[in-house]
C-alpha cells in the first residue's frame, strides 16, 4: 500500500471545500493506517497516479458486514468474527466509503477510471449493489459522480450553522 499516507494527503485536498470538513491531524492518519487500511482486502482500494506516479484520485470500498453482523446478532464471539471474516471474502454488497480526487484532476474523467477498476472487480467478485454512505446534501460533486447510476437516496446529510453571540 505504497500510497496511503498520500492518500490521506489527497483526501484533506478534495474535501477541503466541504462546509463541515475539519483537517485530520497526523495521530488520527496514523490511527486510521493501523485501524482500518490494514482490514481492507486492497482489491477495494483504487489509486489513479499521474505520470509522475503522484496520486491524484484514490477510493475506498469495503464488503458490507450488515448481513453478518445481523447473523451473529452484533456480537463477535464466539462466530461472529468467522461470519466478518466469510463476509470479507464473499459479500454481495459492498458499501463505498470515501472517493477524493486531488482539484486540479476534478471533472477530468478520473472517476471514470476508478469505476471502471471496481466493475472488473465486482464482476470477478460477484459483487450485486454498491451501498453508498451518507453524503452531504449540498456536495454537488458526489450528486454528479453517482448521477448516471440512476441511485437510490434513502438518507439524506445536511448541517446548520449558528453563530454564537
Amino acid at each position: 500500500m505504497p500510497y496511503v499516507d498520500e492518500m490521506f494527503e489527497v483526501f484533506d485536498k478534495s474535501y477541503s471545500k466541504l462546509s463541515t470538513y475539519v483537517p485530520i491531524s497526523a495521530e488520527q492518519v496514523t490511527y486510521f493506517k493501523k485501524k482500518y487500511i490494514t482490514f481492507i482486502n486492497p482489491e477495494y482500494i483504487k489509486f489513479v497516479v499521474d505520470e509522475h506516479h503522484k496520486l491524484i484520485a484514490f477510493a475506498i470500498v469495503m464488503p458490507s458486514f450488515s448481513v453478518a453482523l445481523q447473523k451473529a446478532k452484533g456480537k463477535l464471539f464466539p462466530l461472529g468474527i468467522l461470519r466478518m471474516l466469510q463476509a470479507k471474502r464473499h459479500a454481495k454488497d459492498v458499501t463505498f466509503y470515501l472517493i477524493g480526487v486531488h482539484p486540479d484532476y476534478q471533472n477530468k474523467g478520473v472517476t471514470a477510471i476508478i469505476f471502471d477498476q471496481y466493475t472488473k472487480t465486482f464482476t470477478k467478485k460477484g459483487i450485486v449493489n454498491c451501498i453508498r454512505t451518507p453524503e452531504l446534501e449540498d456536495n454537488e460533486s458526489i450528486r454528479k459522480i453517482w448521477a448516471d447510476f440512476n441511485p437510490i437516496t434513502h438518507k439524506r446529510r445536511r448541517t446548520y450553522r449558528k453563530d454564537i453571540v
